[in-house]
């Protein structure tokens, strides 16, 4: 049998088109006969190459048999280890020298948490001056005085990603937030009229103390007061109010007063 070499690119028939990172078996097809990572598939309902409907039937175990055949060292440094492309995630899982941050919508460990909650995810990023912005939550009457789930975000303070969970349930207003970085952060939120304000003021949790129940919010107050005090009419849009809230990062000295 010939001898062969591999082309340079040849790296770039290993990526997923839609996590653009290594497959990760299992492998699925669609009926066109693009490659899907195992991952993928099950956020994915079509194909992003052909936009055909995604079934988790059909497996590409050629694939899947390259993967292990070709090993890789691991990318976590200081980590000596080599595994193959079709086991490089399961190490990643084990690996003490591993610095992923585990996404609290799939569970799976990402490098870059911010940007796989943009792709994957839908979250809106948004960004500030490292001291903070404004920031507002709008939506239709309805949606303000009915149990509601508000898209979710990131806040960006500078480089310093802010994970914000916003939902109206039971008639309270509420704000979950929490930091990616591991150094600690501390925020203040603000809302205001000439005669009253509502505030919050303290440190944020690491993302890792995410629970899927969450009881205690950062901020909450009732909808009704929200409304006679502090909603307004959205400027573009009658039917749309609008909260507007100022979000400050706090430096430790001021957290001390």
């Amino acid at each position: 049998m010939e001898s062969i070499s591999l082309n340079l690119n040849f790296h770039d028939t290993l990526e997923c088109p839609i996590c653009c990172d290594y497959y990760t078996p299992p492998i699925y097809l669609c009926p066109n006969g693009h490659s899907i990572c195992g991952t993928c598939s099950s956020n994915s309902r079509c194909c992003p190459l052909c936009r055909a409907q995604l079934s988790r039937v059909s497996r590409n175990l050629v694939l899947e048999n390259i993967l292990e055949q070709i090993s890789v060292p691991c990318k976590f440094e200081g980590c000596k280890e080599n595994t193959t492309l079709a086991n490089r995630n399961q190490h990643f899982k084990v690996c003490p020298f591993n610095n992923f941050t585990k996404c609290i919508e799939c569970n799976n460990n990402e490098e870059d948490l911010v940007a796989h909650l943009i792709r994957n995810h839908e979250y809106k990023e948004i960004s500030m001056e490292e001291s903070g912005g404004l920031r507002s939550f709008s939506g239709p009457f309805d949606s303000w005085v009915r149990d509601t789930d508000w898209p979710k975000g990131v806040w960006r303070f500078g480089n310093d990603p802010l994970v914000v969970h916003a939902k109206s349930y039971g008639g309270i207003f509420h704000i979950f937030l929490y930091r990616i970085a591991r150094k600690p952060m501390k925020v203040s939120l603000k809302v205001e009229n000439g005669d009253y304000s509502i505030s919050f003021k303290g440190e944020i949790p690491n993302i890792m103390e995410y629970k899927e129940k969450m009881t205690d919010p950062h901020f909450n107050c009732e909808v009704n007061l929200l409304l006679s005090n502090f909603v307004k009419m959205h400027d573009d849009d009658e039917e749309i109010l609008r909260l507007s809230m100022k979000v400050k990062r706090l430096p430790s000295v001021e957290m001390q007063k």
